[in-house]
């Protein structure tokens, strides 16, 4: 059994790691969890059960796990892996105190390099132009990988339950007025798109990232 706890405010470096980590498992053998919609006994329902085909180790994986979340509640074995994604918790949280007593790998991704993409984000969910201002500086500075991660998470955060923050509930709220359900799965598929181009060497990264600007914006 191995645990890993991904807290800190680095939103991207933890959804980062986590691809990291879902890479070594196959599409049938990851199940993910959110504890604003799934209860306990839900989680502990799967990890207490085998697949009809056991194929070795699972991947499980709790999102938006709260505080006073006690991990020694969960029902664990040794062919399944944890990868729990939170907030930041307190170090004198139950969260913490029970990943130290289960000797989970505890990683803190910090956000500072992240706050300078959260303009370009807003700007290009808000359909302003001078989103195209702020890639020009991301790009100069971080490179399309960066952009690209960064513009995943403004989509995946308007499509996800509504954080706590009651500033961040107030500016996602606002932008997802802009958009149907199947505008914003338009555009992620757009992103994925340009993310192949950009890979295969078919589109330049300037050309690429301005071209998928000026759709999300027109």
């Amino acid at each position: 059994m191995k645990v890993t706890l991904l807290i800190g405010p680095g939103e991207v470096g933890k959804r980062q790691e986590f691809s990291r980590i879902k890479k070594q498992f196959g599409p049938n053998l990851t199940t993910l969890f959110d504890l604003k919609q799934n209860s306990l006994e839900e989680i502990n329902r799967v990890l207490s059960s085998r697949p009809l085909f056991d194929t070795g180790e699972r991947l499980i994986v709790l999102e938006n796990v709260p505080d006073k979340f006690d991990l020694r509640d969960l029902v664990l074995s040794e062919t399944i892996q944890v990868v729990i994604l939170a907030g930041s918790p307190k170090a004198t949280s139950l969260l913490i105190e029970s990943a130290k007593a289960e000797r989970a790998r505890v990683l803190t991704f910090e956000g500072e390099k992240e706050t300078s993409a959260f303009l370009f984000l807003d700007l290009l969910l808000e359909q302003k132009k001078q989103a195209f201002e702020e890639l020009e500086k991301l790009l100069e500075e971080y490179g399309w990988m960066y952009v690209l991660t960064m513009i995943y998470y403004g989509l995946r955060r308007n499509l996800l339950p509504l954080p706590s923050s009651e500033f961040a509930r107030r500016k996602i709220v606002s932008q997802k007025a802009k958009y149907k359900l199947e505008d914003l799965q338009a555009r992620y598929l757009l992103t994925l798109e340009t993310e192949y181009g950009l890979k295969s060497g078919t589109i330049s990264e300037k050309i690429g990232l301005s071209f998928l600007v000026e759709r999300f914006t027109s």
